[in-house]
Formats: C-alpha cells, structure tokens, sequence
C-alpha cells in the first residue's frame, strides 16, 4: 500500500461560494452531501494504514456542517493523525462570540492552524470585513494562521474596499482591471484544472488534441503526494479533480480495465490510450483545439461521463457544475 504525504480530506463539495477558479467546481448548487462519522472513522482507519501523519482539511467549505468537521477531527485524533490546517472562506464569521466559541471548540480538539480565503474570486460571495474578523481573533486565541492569499488581503484594505459587502464582477473589473480574472489566476499560480480551465482559455494558445496526446503513464493519476480523499471514501489524484478511485484500490494501485476504464488507461498508456477508448465510443476533438493535456482529458471525460459512465468519472456533480459553469 502506497504512503500519502501532504494530502487533505475532502468533507463536502457544497460551498456558499461558486468562486471561478474553484478546483473542485463547488458551490452552493452542489449536493448538500457531508461527511459522515462512520465514513470519517474509515478514512482516518485507512490513512493510519497509509502511515500519514498529519492532513489538511477542505472542502467544498467544511464549516458548513461543524459538526461533521469536528467528528472527522475526533476520528483522525484517534487514530494519531494531526491536522495541518483547515481551509475556510470566512463565511461563518459574522460575530465574534460565535467565532470564538467555535476556535475554542477547536483547540479543544487538537486543532491550532486555520487557512482564510481571500482574493478576487472570493470577494464576489463573501464580506471581506468576515476575513478580516476571523483572522484578529485567530491571533487573539493563539492560533497558528495563513491568508491565501496575503496580497489580496493587503490590497484590498489599501484601496478602501468596503468591508461589508461583496462585490460584482463589473465592479471588480472597474476597481483592479479589466484583465483581474487571468491575472489573479495567473498570480495564484493556479493548477489550470476544475474551473480554472475556463480562465485557461485565455491564457495559454489553443493546440489541436494530437499536440496533446502521448503514450507515456499520466504521473498525476497514481500520485500520493497532495492528493485527496473525500467524503465517499475515494481518493482524487493531486490536481486531477473529476477523476476518483475507492481508497484501497488507489493505494494499491489496482485499477481494472472493467472498473476503471478512466484511470486504468491514463496511468498505463497516457492521453493517447484514453483518447482512443473516447474516439471509439465516439468522442471528436473540438476543432479549436485545447490550451493544455488537462483541458483534453477533462473533454473527454466529460464526454464518457455523458455516455459511457463509470466508476473512476466522479463525482458526478463535478461534471454537471462544470457543464453549468460553461454557460
């Protein structure tokens, strides 16, 4: 069984944000689906297994159902894993009394560091002033914290946005720039992958998809390192999202043709092997061609998911919010 190192628990796809750089496509359309504390339990079973350590925790947007978050945070104490930190975008920080109640619910369990969202993408669902508010009492409680990004944050207050609102794409575009979507993407050093492929499009040149294929194993789809495992006990491969395998059988590799006919191909034959699988099931490149290997692979798995489903092509509900992000 392979190891995992700096690899994150998904607890939800939900989120109260549709940010359009999103990796994993969440929003608040997404199936409001949280992780449970049997399916916690497996996985913190499953990554003691693995001998990991530590993990970070995401979502989706974890603070959504506290209670879930807090039994995954158990599970994993249990079975002497730490938490790394936790991702939020602030949503839930409205007042203080609450915020500090639930920090101190934290620590309690072990907890001691904490991610904050804030940039562009962000602004457009959640009141800056709520970022803000969570970080003075991070510090105030002796917390271990990061904003992701600093930049933003510092830029935000130096041009005297307000702080108590959230802020349309026009309205960005006439405050920071016109071109702020690929800037920041390209400032945040996005893996151009989930929602971000939109923003790729005008960023990088179009290529047909022969430019795109190769023979040679996809090193993302059996990589450990950063990937993910989320709430139905599958593991998602580092920055490939849409593409999930049961947790054993990732670990051990054990990809059939049968059940993974996805996977199975990108890690023993590359684009060219699934390219050929889509093509027979009648899969045609698009004529404009695509602006990466990711924007060809999630094309065609789009594509399959649509007529030949199966068990590596999830979750589903990425591929319907990516289809509606499209629009």
């Amino acid at each position: 069984m392979k190891t995992m190192d700096y690899s994150g628990v998904i607890t939800n796809y939900v989120c109260t944000a549709a940010c359009r750089h999103c990796m994993f496509a969440s929003s608040p359309d997404r199936p409001k689906d949280f992780i449970t504390e049997e399916m916690s339990e497996n996985i913190a079973k499953t990554l003691k297994k693995t001998g990991t350590t530590s993990v970070h925790i995401g979502g989706g947007e974890p603070f959504m159902n506290f209670q879930a978050l807090c039994s995954l945070i158990k599970a994993l104490s249990k079975n002497g894993i730490s938490i790394d930190y936790i991702e939020t975008n602030a949503f839930w920080c409205k007042d203080d009394d609450f915020v500090k109640d639930r920090l101190e619910t934290l620590r309690s369990l072990g907890v001691t560091s904490v991610m904050v969202s804030v940039d562009p993408f962000h602004i457009e669902f959640v009141p800056l002033e709520r970022a803000i508010r969570l970080c003075v009492l991070l510090d105030q409680c002796d917390f271990d914290y990061f904003v992701w990004k600093e930049r933003y944050l510092r830029k935000f207050i130096s041009i005297g946005l307000d702080r108590t609102r959230t802020y349309t794409k026009d309205e960005l575009c006439t405050i920071i720039g016109e071109d702020y979507i690929p800037r920041t993407a390209e400032e945040y050093g996005l893996g151009m992958n989930g929602k971000a492929l939109f923003i790729a499009e005008d960023l990088f040149e179009m290529r047909p998809a022969e430019d795109w294929l190769s023979p040679a194993s996809c090193r993302s789809v059996t990589s450990t390192s950063h990937c993910h495992i989320d709430l139905y006990g599958n593991i998602v491969p580092p920055g490939c999202p849409g593409i999930s395998a049961e947790a054993n059988d990732f670990l051990n590799t054990n990809f059939s043709e049968e059940k993974y006919p996805v996977l199975s191909r990108l890690a023993h034959g590359g684009t060219s092997a699934l390219y050929s699988y889509a093509c027979e099931n009648g899969f045609t490149p698009d004529k404009k061609g695509y602006q990466s290997r990711c924007s060809l692979c999630f094309s065609m798995r789009k594509y399959l998911n649509s007529v030949r489903p199966s068990a590596d092509i999830s979750p589903r509900c990425f591929y319907e919010s990516m289809c509606e992000a499209d629009k």
